[in-house]
Parts: structure tokens; C-alpha cells; sequence
């Protein structure tokens, strides 16, 4: 069911209803998670470091920009 056909079948009920289903979803709201979930820090690999590691301190050209400059030609 989408938000605008529940907004829709709240809108038809009677004025106690309303209220009654209004002040529900506030008690919902107003109450604590139970499943609280603690965030962690996710730790990044460090992608610098390894291509150090694999590649040394060599410098490659960007293959992509040259392509781009023989198609320019």
C-alpha cells in the first residue's frame, strides 16, 4: 500500500478515528528503539599503500588521456 492510498483511507475516517490513529502513530514515535544499533567506524583499506607496496614508486601514464589525445589527431 503507497503513503497517498493510506493518506487517503486515514482521510475517510470519521474525526475520533483520526485522532485516535494520529495519536497512535505519535506513541509510536515517542518510544525508544529497542534494537539500537551502536555505529562502528568501518575501517577503509589504505589503496595508496598498497599500490606503494605492489608498484614501487614508478609513475604510469594515464593511458585514457593519451587515447584521448590520438583520437583528437
Amino acid at each position: 500500500m503507497s503513503a497517498v492510498e493510506l493518506l487517503k483511507q486515514v482521510e475517510a475516517l470519521p474525526a475520533r478515528e483520526r485522532e485516535k490513529f494520529v495519536l497512535a502513530l505519535l506513541k509510536l514515535e515517542a518510544r525508544p528503539s529497542d534494537g539500537k544499533r551502536k555505529s562502528q567506524r568501518v575501517k577503509w583499506p589504505d589503496v595508496e599503500a598498497r599500490t606503494k607496496r605492489i608498484f614501487g614508486e614508478r609513475v604510469f601514464s594515464n593511458l585514457v588521456l593519451l587515447e584521448r589525445q590520438e583520437e583528437a589527431i
